[in-house]
Parts: structure tokens; C-alpha cells; sequence
């Protein structure tokens, strides 16, 4: 009678057996949140963000047979490599009862080698575009210039590019850029 009594105790009942399909969840979301995350950055995160800095892959439109720079790599510009010059725009800063003005000069980056030509068929436009764009700047805004510098090349770019019917512009150079 012993024998009976250790092989089942009636008010407990038999012992439980422990699943390994417990672990699976944790299993999973081990493997699958980083793997989310990588997918996440690389394309969205990654991609919106060469976007909104203009970059991108320009191959395409690369001249191959031009010889290779002797500056090093970190050095050399992504975009297209002909400069053309836009000339000056000044305007009064909004906000401040036409006391204060804005100067920049500007200077455009393409891949295409008629780029000087283009802005020179379509200044009148362009530089209407660049007026009304910076002149509506308040004092704040341009007087932090890293930002505000940013933010006005953006807006000039896009827009250019919009007056231009194509992505001709690959970049918007400030070479002068003077609040008074």
C-alpha cells in the first residue's frame, strides 16, 4: 500500500508538465525587433533622409570618361559637377518695416553641362521665384544662418527645380549670405 500512496497524491493531483511553447513569444520577438528595425532604417529612415539632404544616386548622369580627382573620396562632391552662377538677390526681411535686408549670392550644382544656359533662358522666373521665397524670411529665421541658410536653399531648390519642369538643380550654394 506505500507503492500507492507516493504515485499520486488525490488532492493535488499529477504534477503539471512545464511547455516549451512558453519561450516561443520571446523566441520570436528576440529575432523579429531587430530584425524590424533594420528594415525600418534602411528603407524608410535612410531613404527619406537622402532625399531631403538632395542626395542620391547620380551615376546615371556621370560623365565616366572624365579623369578621377586626386582629392580623396570623403572629399568629392556626390552631385553633379557643373557650377553655374545665379548672381545676387537682395530683399527686405519680413517683419521689419523694410529696415532690415537679406543678400545672398547664389551659385547652382547640376550633372547637366548646359546648366548655365538653362538659368540664363530662365532667370526673369527663377529670380521672381528666389525674391518672393526669401522675402517672406522673418528676421529670426535668417538670422540663425546654418538653419536659415538650410531651410531658404531647400525652398529655392525645390521650387527652381518646379520652374524648370525636371530635377536639373542638384544643389543650392549661398556664397554670400548677409543680414542687415
Amino acid at each position: 500500500m506505500a507503492a500507492n500512496d507516493t504515485d499520486t497524491n488525490p488532492a493535488t493531483g499529477p504534477a503539471p508538465k512545464k511547455s516549451n511553447n512558453s519561450l516561443l513569444p520571446i523566441i520570436v520577438v528576440i529575432l523579429l525587433v531587430p530584425a524590424l528595425c533594420y528594415g525600418v532604417m534602411e528603407f524608410v529612415v535612410i531613404r527619406q533622409l537622402k532625399s531631403a539632404s538632395g542626395g542620391g544616386d547620380h551615376s546615371k548622369t556621370e560623365n565616366h570618361d572624365k579623369p578621377k580627382s586626386d582629392l580623396p573620396k570623403k572629399y568629392v562632391e556626390p552631385h553633379g559637377e557643373y557650377i553655374a552662377k545665379f548672381g545676387a538677390v537682395v530683399v527686405n526681411i519680413a517683419g521689419t518695416g523694410n529696415s532690415r535686408i537679406l543678400r545672398v549670392d547664389i551659385s547652382l550644382q547640376s550633372s547637366d553641362k548646359d546648366i548655365q544656359k538653362i538659368i540664363d533662358d530662365r532667370m526673369g522666373p527663377l529670380k521672381y521665384a528666389a525674391i518672393r521665397i526669401l522675402s517672406s524670411y522673418q528676421l529670426d529665421q535668417v538670422n540663425n544662418n546654418e538653419q536659415g541658410m538650410a531651410i531658404a536653399s531647400d525652398a529655392i531648390l525645390r521650387r527652381f527645380n518646379q520652374i524648370l519642369g525636371a530635377e536639373v538643380i542638384d544643389r543650392i550654394f549661398f556664397t554670400e549670405y548677409i543680414v542687415q
